[in-house]
């Protein structure tokens, strides 16, 4: 099929809006007189930047998760939205001192381009005019859709390491983590009390008993005289692992030797005996076949906790300050994040209050979910890179 001339562009302009929708739709960059959230050194969080982030996620949850799902989702990601847009932005300015900055944004513009077929300059600048984006904007928006990923694959993930000494000692003290279940194949024989009395029951059960004591085969004495469902195919049933079965009948099976024919275990509907047919013991895997997968249990620990650290630094070197107004969750109390009773200064204006309206809508805001952190971990603002 012939692919369509316009293709490419259309994917280019998606390409775009999804760029958009990642720092929240509406430009920082806008003239526009409001309400500072947040002041990160010399930067300024915005109320409208922080609703459109709020806004966006919350199309995401209404699309992604089950409608009785939501309501807790939303209710979380109230609580982080403006947190992790901190994150991003301290992730930002720390990637002005980490990176080239202008070979950091070429690099990002060629894949770009590459990736949406736009063969050259000129033609990108008529896609931004089209989409009513300047060259500044959709710098920032490459940088900040980009950065904060890079920035912790930089500074956190790359620098972690787990060394042969640490999988052995996890493996050493999670060993049953690695330990295979038991299975074990049945056949049973069951008598019922039911329509008979307790003489005539044990008499039945001394008779198959005795059968069985004689060498007649347990499939065929089931077949002909065992009372449940399994008779048809002369007893046999499984495959059981451990906790399938009532407490007596399961230290049976897994206690008897294979072939071997247990005592009669007395139930509330009468007898109930049981041959062990097959049995896989249950086994600790070694070392060298979980080994990738204790590394990545590690790899994870050691990196949730490296992020918390590392973002607690950035923290305590550089002044956040955020207005009261906003400061919930994390943010809320001063916590150890922000230091509220500081004055948000400088030459950007903090702007009038929300009026009733917006106060209204402030109070239960559109959300959307941002991955859970670890209790006390801050998240980082993007989905962040697996070590």
């Amino acid at each position: 099929m012939k692919r369509s001339a316009h293709s490419g562009v259309f994917a280019a302009a998606a390409a775009l809006f999804l760029l958009l929708a990642q720092i929240g739709g509406q430009p920082a960059w806008a003239e526009i007189v409001e309400e500072i959230a947040v002041r990160v050194n010399d930067e300024v969080i915005v109320r409208s930047e922080m609703q459109a982030r709020r806004a966006s996620i919350s199309r995401q949850i209404q699309s992604e998760v089950p409608p009785e799902q939501q309501e807790t989702i939303l209710a979380t990601a109230q609580e982080s939205v403006l947190f992790d847009m901190i994150n991003e932005e301290l992730l930002v300015q720390q990637a002005h001192l980490s990176f080239d900055m202008e070979k950091y944004f070429d690099n990002l513009k060629q894949d770009f381009m590459l990736k949406n077929e736009i063969k050259t300059e000129s033609e990108l600048a008529g896609l931004l005019a089209k989409e009513g984006l300047t060259l500044v904007e959709f710098r920032r928006l490459l940088i900040r859709s980009n950065v904060p990923q890079d920035m912790l694959q930089f500074d956190v993930a790359r620098r972690l390491v787990v060394s042969p000494d640490e999988i052995q000692a996890y493996y050493d003290d999670h060993r049953d983590e690695f330990r295979s279940q038991g299975e074990v194949m049945l056949r049973e024989i069951v008598v019922l009390s039911e329509g008979r009395s307790a003489a005539a029951t044990q008499a039945l059960m001394e008779e198959i008993l005795a059968r069985l004591a004689a060498g007649e085969d347990f499939g065929v004495v089931a077949a002909e005289l065992s009372e449940a469902p399994s008779r048809e195919n002369g007893g046999s049933v499984g495959p059981f692992v451990m906790g399938d079965l009532a407490p007596v009948e399961e230290e049976q099976a897994f206690s008897l030797e294979v072939g071997q024919v247990g005592e009669p275990i007395v139930t509330s509907y009468g007898f109930h005996l049981i041959k062990v047919e097959s049995r896989v013991e249950s086994v600790v895997a070694p070392l060298d076949e979980v080994k990738n997968k204790v590394e990545q249990v590690l790899r994870q620990k050691k990196y949730a906790a490296d992020l918390d650290a590392y973002l607690r630094k950035l923290w305590t070197e550089n002044q956040v300050v955020v207005n009261p107004r906003y400061a919930s969750g994390k943010l809320a109390d001063g916590g150890p994040y922000a230091t509220l009773e500081e004055l948000i200064s400088g030459e950007a204006p903090l702007g009038p209050p929300p009026d009733d309206d917006e106060k209204a809508d402030e109070a239960a805001p559109e959300t959307a979910p941002q991955p859970p952190a670890e209790s006390g971990s801050p998240a980082p603002p993007q989905q962040s890179p697996r070590p």
